[in-house]
């Protein structure tokens, strides 16, 4: 089975090679409040910190182009009249998105799936003309959350009479309990996943330390569990059957990274990979071994990269600052030819030697 740290799940970190020391400061969710919030910047990551957290659960995607729309969490700051509205959100091109404590696609994550996520303010964002969080760096739902924070819920009460069970979240580090508990909603269609099997509602016990999904965190108070795993072994196999999913789609349609810099009178392109994807991977790039790179959007698709990618020799992989967005991971190639869309600040896929480079859906590709 595949291992995790901590679970262990993937925790991304995310980094950029921007210097924003001299910037002037922006509002964060933990201070600053008389300042604006930061501005994202055309070809830069964004600095660690910036972002603004927002909860909520998905209520409809666009998997191919990286959009969707969240009923986000009820918090104090909002009026009556502004719950429960629609937010549409687009991933960033360096966005990425965690399930079940696994590095995943939008097309992995179901409707209903309850999210925590970084956002950033787009002036042109909303329906009112002032703007909106709509930009989004990261998304992962509740387990990978739990998980990224090193807690989990000890379950304190069941009432299954009542569909019912209360639970307490608790920090791994120091076994720190919460000052209060939550009351979650169980029903006959939660599933309980016990080791490597499936198991039933009828397998919890008081004092067992879980992990939860949740769904209508909302509308049905603090919300309906959708899935419990009651142990380490069922966390582990969620995490392994995730990161298959996430390697077989990155095999079929490439990492994708942002080129910082072309060489024309050598032909050399240099590119920093985007967080988001399992570290193991950057083992298939090694020096003196073959890269293909296919020219994407900001959506991260691709024209049509059976027949439009370039491939060359690895020159060099190294080590760049990690910040938000960059994995901290550049490589500088020489594909066979330079194409037009191997330009700074444009976006590719890059392949490894050991992947096929395949041809996608109709849907997937800008050419028809």
């Amino acid at each position: 089975m595949y291992r995790y740290p901590l679970l262990s799940a993937v925790v991304v970190l995310f980094c950029s090679t921007a210097d924003h020391s001299a910037e002037p400061a922006y509002r964060t969710d933990s201070g600053n409040e008389h300042l604006p919030w930061f501005q994202l910047r055309s070809g830069e990551f964004p600095p660690a910190g910036s972002g603004h957290y927002i909860a909520g659960e998905l209520i409809a995607l666009d998997h191919v182009n990286r959009t969707g729309v969240l009923r986000p969490d009820r918090n104090h700051s909002q009026r009556t009249d502004e719950y429960d509205r629609p937010l549409p959100f687009a991933l960033l091109p360096y966005g990425s998105l965690s399930f079940h404590g696994a590095p995943a696609e939008l097309r992995d994550i179901p409707i209903g799936t309850h999210l925590h996520g970084q956002f950033y303010f787009d002036k042109k964002g909303g329906n009112d003309g002032k703007g909106a969080f709509t930009k989004v760096l990261r998304l992962e739902d509740d387990f990978s959350f739990s998980t990224n924070q090193q807690r989990l819920w000890r379950i304190d009460t069941i009432a299954l009479d009542k569909g019912e069970i209360t639970v307490t979240g608790v920090s791994l580090e120091g076994n720190q309990a919460d000052a209060a508990s939550k009351v979650y909603q169980v029903t006959s269609a939660t599933r309980v996943w016990k080791g490597r099997a499936i198991g039933s509602l009828t397998d919890l016990a008081i004092g067992q330390s879980v992990l939860m999904n949740l769904t209508l965190c909302t509308l049905k108070g603090p919300g309906r569990c959708t899935d419990i795993w009651l142990d380490l072994e069922s966390r582990q196999l969620a995490a392994h059957q995730q990161f298959q999913a996430h390697f077989l789609y990155v095999r079929e349609h490439g990492l994708a990274a942002v080129i910082d810099e072309v060489d024309n009178q050598h032909g050399i392109v240099t590119a920093t990979l985007f967080a988001g994807f399992d570290f193991h991977l950057k083992n298939e790039f090694p020096v003196n071994d073959f890269v293909g790179a296919a020219v994407a959007e900001e959506s991260l698709r691709t024209y049509d990269q059976a027949g439009d990618f370039m491939q060359g020799p690895i020159l060099e992989v190294r080590s760049v600052p990690v910040v938000p967005g960059n994995s901290g991971m550049q490589i500088k190639f020489k594909p066979e030819r330079l194409l037009e869309g191997y330009r700074p600040k444009r976006i590719v896929r890059l392949f490894s030697s050991r992947w096929r480079v395949v041809e996608l859906p109709r849907e997937e590709r800008l050419y028809e």
